[in-house]
């Protein structure tokens, strides 16, 4: 919690200083490791070259025939050095010459007890200092020796200090340096964030303003591009939703005006005849329903548009559906003296919301009864396409125009203005949705002076082979039937 109330410019340079800081304290100890080693190869360097200067010297004093001990007291007082100690011994571990001020020389007896074979280079502490030992079993003249020389590691050690005690001092340095480019760094690539921001904070809800073209084609220019989307979809929101409240309120004004105007007039009277008052009922009667039917259409858009509308899906026929449907609109058609036949497979298993499911076929038959003529005849074609139900409904109406094929699917659109008392323009909206609700589509296939054709697809349920008759684009189900509601 605490580092969200810094702002986000002084939290990349923390995140900077702190990223400098783990990696300065990591090369810190990493340096620090390799001098030491470094430091060690050198000495062990020193005191392999020693011993080589040793063994020489031994070989040459044996060669004048002197004895062992003679030779190598001879041979230490050539190449001794103050800061070197060098010790002669036997193979048994005796004291043949030495010149050894450093570590203690029983220690070194022990560690070449019995004579090692192999160099043996180690660490010992003596008289308050470390000392880096070199002790070697050689047979020289005939002669076996175990040969040690000794360092000091007192100038490796200052010299460590001297590492640590420059990385104390550079790496704050160092971490003054990143916070400050951190700072700047931050400053320079938020910059056009906060002109964003500010710029953004001054756009108004209406109007065409944005964040204009990005002049950059990195991760700001992405954000401008996005963020001027974003503010595209929101005003094309608004744009479309105060369309539909001024569409919804004279809608809804219609049916209130008639419904309050037919109440004036039969009570602008104390006594009138029963015709009068049931005539003012039926009109009060029918456009209650009209209101009742605009209402229910605006609260399923409205709860499908926040998400609140769940679908219950079970098994069932299309088929079965579509009688049911066919029957609903019945009336309608035979009022208008239009006919509905259904062709094409039967059988079709679906799973979908079977309530929604009629709700969009009787929206689609009376669109399809009220935009055709008298004697005409409105086509429901059931197929079976791959893995979905496809229905074609046809009516023998004037047409659309094919720049209105999308328009028409918009909330209180109604191309036909002679219309406008048979409904609100919402039944092919609530239609799409209830098909794309389903995985599925709603689109207009074909429109011309001899009518118009819609074409709805839903995944058609899976069946097991064998059970009834389920179809597949290769085998039909069923022989095409016909039928008509008068």
């Amino acid at each position: 919690m605490a580092m969200r109330s810094f702002s986000l410019r002084a939290r990349l340079t923390i995140w900077c200083v702190a990223v400098v800081a783990g990696v300065a304290a990591a090369l810190a100890v990493v340096v620090l490791a390799l001098h030491w080693q470094i430091g060690l190869r050198r000495v062990d360097a020193e005191l392999a070259s020693t011993h080589a200067q040793l063994r020489r010297m031994l070989d040459e004093e044996l060669r004048e025939r002197d004895a062992p001990p003679l030779a190598a007291a001879e041979s230490l007082d050539i190449i001794a050095s103050a800061d070197r100690p060098i010790a002669v011994l036997s193979e048994s571990g005796a004291v043949l010459a030495r010149r050894f001020d450093g570590p203690d020389l029983a220690r070194i007896r022990s560690a070449a007890s019995p004579a090692p074979a192999v160099p043996v280079v180690r660490t010992l502490d003596g008289r308050g200092a470390e000392w880096r030992t070199d002790i070697r079993r050689d047979v020289i003249d005939g002669h076996a020796f175990v040969l040690v020389v000794a360092s000091p590691l007192g100038d490796l050690r200052r010299e460590q200090g001297e590492v640590r005690e420059a990385l104390l001092i550079g790496v704050p340095i160092a971490l003054l340096l990143a916070a400050g480019g951190g700072l700047w760094i931050a400053s320079v690539g938020l910059g056009p964030v906060s002109t964003m921001a500010k710029r953004a904070a001054s756009l108004p809800l209406t109007g065409e303003d944005d964040l204009g073209a990005p002049a950059r084609d990195d991760e700001l220019g992405q954000l401008t591009h996005a963020f001027n989307a974003l503010v595209a979809r929101l005003r094309a929101a608004l744009r479309t939703q105060r369309q539909f409240m001024t569409d919804a309120s004279h809608e809804l004004r219609s049916p209130v005006s008639v419904i309050r105007t037919a109440s004036d007039v039969t009570l602008s009277r104390e006594h009138r005849p029963e015709a009068d008052y049931r005539e003012a009922l039926a009109i009060t009667a029918a456009q209650s329903r009209r209101l009742g039917g605009l209402v229910d259409d605006m609260l399923v858009l409205a709860r499908a548009d926040a998400g609140g509308y769940p679908l219950r899906p079970v098994e069932g026929f299309l088929d079965d559906a579509i009688d049911e449907c066919r029957a609903a609109v019945s009336v309608l058609a035979a009022a208008r003296g239009v006919r509905v036949a259904t062709t094409g497979a039967s059988d079709v298993a679906l799973r979908a919301d079977q309530e929604l499911l009629r709700r969009l076929l009787i929206n689609l038959l009376q669109n399809a009864v009220q935009h055709s003529p008298a004697g005409g005849t409105v086509t429901l074609d059931v197929r079976v396409e791959g893995a979905l139900a496809v229905v074609r409904v046809a009516d023998q109406g004037p047409g659309i125009a094919a720049d209105e094929w999308s328009r028409i699917f918009d909330r209180f659109v109604q191309l036909d203005a002679s219309r406008r008392s048979e409904g609100a323009g919402l039944g092919l909206t609530i239609a799409r949705w209830i098909a794309e609700a389903h995985e599925g589509s709603l689109i207009v296939e074909s429109s011309g002076p001899q009518g118009t054709t819609f074409r709805l697809a839903i995944p058609a349920a899976r069946r097991e082979a064998g059970a009834g008759a389920a179809t597949s684009p290769s085998t039909p189900a069923a022989l095409p039937s016909t039928s008509a509601a008068s």
